[in-house]
């Protein structure tokens, strides 16, 4: 997905403004990019999918999609329907002017790591067939997930963009840092895993990123609750933002937190602090 720069938005509307404000009141607080939440239903009404398009172009909110959370291509039982349900999100997207279809990819069930992967792998190239079809070409973005009962390691969504074209994954780093125990302290870590997505990816640009601090499960791995930006669990978003600002990176970054827009106001003036910092050296 093309981005001409770092951008911060919230996943779904704002919760200070009503819907009919939703992408100028965005501008108003100084975000521009928003995550159209579909992950209960695909919005199919023409009208409704029309006014997100102009009311989002016109306030430069740039936006993507998070497609349902029923999808689980690994599944033999669910895996039809979750490949119409990837190739609606993709109608809907392509209508409304997002560029990006964020999903988790499904669990592993009884399936191994390999075969569920491989089975996601399989549909997701059934999905970009569909969707190239109608003409439609936009990202398809297998989200890190953050259980370990979740196909999503960083290794497996990377694995699905390597080998299906126009598969780039949403990097999700609170789910990064639960899924591993809480792997995320510092800037290192951060710098750990951005090699690794460079090294496979080739570029760090253009990607969506999630961003939430994060409760752990009682057993130690994987996410309980999202907290607000603050709360003292993490991933810290200070170091996060200072390679933003030091590497020049054009992301969207997506707040998860309970407070959506709010903390994305947060993590903007965080990263426009080490921006400043950056050009004072």
């Amino acid at each position: 997905m093309l981005i001409d720069r770092i951008r911060f938005g919230p996943a779904g509307y704002p919760i200070d403004a009503p819907k009919e404000r939703a992408f100028s009141y965005l501008r108003e607080i100084g975000l521009d990019a928003m995550e159209y939440q579909a992950v209960r239903a695909i919005p199919k009404n023409e009208d409704v999918l029309s006014w997100v398009r102009k009311e989002a172009s016109e306030n430069d909110i740039m936006l993507s999609l998070h497609a349902p959370y029923a999808i689980n291509l690994c599944s033999e039982e669910k895996g039809e329907a979750s490949i119409k349900r990837l190739i609606d999100s993709g109608i809907a997207a392509s209508k409304m002017g997002a560029g990006h279809i964020t999903f988790h990819p499904g669990y592993y069930g009884k399936m191994s790591g390999e075969d569920a992967l491989r089975a996601a792998i399989e549909a997701l190239k059934r999905v970009r067939d569909g969707l190239n079809s109608l003409g439609i070409n936009l990202e398809l973005g297998p989200e890190t997930t953050g259980k370990p009962s979740q196909l999503g390691s960083l290794d497996e969504v990377l694995r699905m963009s390597e080998e299906v074209d126009g598969v780039r994954p949403t990097i999700d780093f609170a789910h990064i840092h639960a899924r591993e125990g809480g792997s995320i302290r510092g800037r290192g870590d951060y710098e750990r895993i951005l090699r690794t997505i460079e090294g496979r990816l080739g570029d760090l640009n253009g990607l969506i990123i999630h961003f939430t601090e994060v409760e752990l499960a009682k057993s130690g791995i994987g996410e309980r609750m999202h907290h607000d930006l603050g709360s003292g669990y993490g991933p810290p978003f200070e170091p996060l933002a200072e390679i933003i600002a030091e590497y020049g990176l054009r992301w969207i970054v997506i707040s998860e937190s309970p407070l959506l827009e709010r903390d994305s106001v947060k993590m903007r003036a965080l990263y426009m602090s080490a921006l400043s910092k950056v050009k004072n050296l």
